[in-house]
């Protein structure tokens, strides 16, 4: 009796095994998904329609907020843009990155003071509308230079202030000040410069605007879920480089 018993039990998990290194019935190519992200998690995740309206709430505070503080006034720059991702297997994903408008003033802060308090304000709103984790990106030392302009934050001309949804699994509300009188590098004029040109940006400014990826749109849901049964429980190939 024990015999069989193992010998059921063996060839189950011989099936079990040759299901996982078995090729899905589908191409890879196909994949509806990122191999960054489980299926599961990607459906747990808000979608672009769930969390846009909470990222425009929150930056619309953070412009009457910041306004009411020091009396900016504000220019809407670009527009919202949802743009479908690779999967990493030579295909397209039904995920998409999510770029909201960008908001910028038409001044900036200069005081080391004013912006710690216009940080603060930020970072009290984006905790109350659900970004949470509110966190100063910067760095001191000689990484600081490059990205930041300077070796510590009170010499610095870029402050980069993010906060995190946790319904999503990658992005970011992000709050930056650029005071060009603190690039000691030349780095951040330049690339001021460029976003001046091919963008129409302020030179220097307070801006809020979110980031992020793999997220699916309302409509593509239950696309998403039937194209991805069909890889569930299937070992991934190495993910490459779209070609394409």
């Amino acid at each position: 009796m024990f015999a069989v018993v193992a010998t059921v039990g063996c060839t189950a998990g011989g099936l079990a095994l040759a299901q996982v290194f078995a090729p899905p019935s589908q191409p890879w190519t196909y994949f509806p998904g990122v191999p960054q992200v489980s299926t599961d998690q990607v459906l747990k995740n808000e979608t672009v329609e769930q969390l846009s309206p909470r990222v425009d709430a929150a930056m619309a505070d953070i412009r009457a907020a910041l306004t009411a503080e020091f009396g900016f006034e504000w220019e809407q720059k670009g527009s919202d843009e949802v743009t479908r991702e690779s999967n990493r297997f030579h295909g397209t994903s039904l995920l998409n990155t999510y770029d909201s408008a960008t908001w910028q003033t038409t001044k900036t802060l200069r005081s080391t003071a004013d912006k710690q308090r216009a940080v603060a304000i930020v970072s009290k709103i984006m905790v109350r509308e659900g970004f949470e984790n509110p966190t100063l990106q910067n760095v001191d030392g000689p990484d600081g230079i490059a990205d930041f302009g300077g070796f510590t934050l009170d010499t610095q001309g870029r402050w980069l202030l993010v906060g995190e949804p946790a319904t999503v699994s990658r992005g970011g509300l992000q709050f930056t000040i650029l005071d060009l009188s603190n690039d000691h590098s030349g780095g951040l004029a330049a690339e001021s410069a460029d976003a001046v040109s091919s963008l129409g940006w302020e030179p220097e400014y307070l801006s809020i605007a979110y980031h992020g990826d793999f997220m699916l749109r309302d409509e593509d849901r239950a696309e998403f879920e039937r194209r991805a049964e069909i890889y569930r429980g299937h070992i991934q190939p190495v993910p490459g480089r779209n070609t394409d």
